[in-house]
């Protein structure tokens, strides 16, 4: 699987735990950027939309002018035809990983953020986006996409998914050859999933293959298993044999 796409409610801590992720990757080749909010006190005024080489730009705000509006907020969209589609660009040619936080309301205003983010979902690195749970046609298209797993987070599951997550990143950046075959053997996994044409016994199988290397190569982590893999191959499940069953 790809791609990544973090789903959960306003305020949940998405933009925390993508920040967070970028910190424990340090020294990888990452790129990307937040959307964080600017606030005077207690009161949101907008949003500034950073980038993880430190520019920073007003993406939004009560009182600036502008014709694009979302809510109470209006939207400089030329900060995310220039700042945001450069990033995206960017990462295309030099990073393993993107970080796009978020895909929201206001993102989607502009068209050329659109075009870029669907070149990187077809051509370019891995990417780590973060989303809300309100249908947008853009979104949605996304979320339907078989390269594309999403990852609900809730307030529950914040520390369990920033563990996972951590350790999968971290996994896919190791350039042990070893770590990358196991790599490689449960994308193989997750590909077969997603299939829906390959028998559930056969999936078992090569999920037993891969617990038994997984434990071979790193015996005093009897957990890594659990924590790299379980937890991805469970969400796939649901994901994609709930919409078979009901298509």
């Amino acid at each position: 699987m790809k791609h990544l796409l973090i789903v959960g409610r306003p305020g949940v801590g998405k933009t925390t735990l993508v920040k967070r992720l970028t910190q424990e990757l340090c020294g990888c080749p990452i790129d990307g950027f937040f959307t964080e909010e600017l606030r005077e006190g207690e009161e949101r005024l907008g949003f500034w939309l950073s980038s993880l080489d430190g520019r920073q730009a007003l993406l939004a705000h009560r009182r600036m002018a502008s014709p694009y509006r979302v809510g109470s907020y209006k939207v400089n969209v030329a900060v995310l035809d220039d700042l945001a589609v450069g990033i995206i660009r960017r990462a295309m040619r030099r990073a393993l990983i993107l970080f796009l936080d978020e895909i929201g309301k206001m993102e989607l205003l502009s068209r050329p953020f659109q075009k870029a983010v669907e070149e990187a979902v077809v051509r370019g690195p891995r990417i780590v986006a973060t989303g809300g749970i309100h249908r947008l046609p853009f979104l949605d298209t996304l979320k339907r996409r078989k390269d594309v797993e999403l990852v609900p987070l809730s307030e529950g599951n914040r520390k369990a998914v920033f563990e996972e997550l951590r350790a999968r990143l971290q996994a896919l950046c190791d350039e042990d050859e070893h770590v990358q075959a196991l790599q490689r053997q449960a994308d193989r996994i997750c590909e077969m999933i997603v299939s829906g044409d390959v028998p559930e016994i056969d999936i078992e199988i090569q999920q037993a293959k891969l617990r038994d290397a997984v434990n071979q190569l790193f015996p005093e982590k009897q957990a890594l298993y659990h924590l790299l893999y379980e937890s991805r191959f469970r969400r796939l499940w649901q994901q994609f044999h709930w919409k078979l069953r009901t298509d």
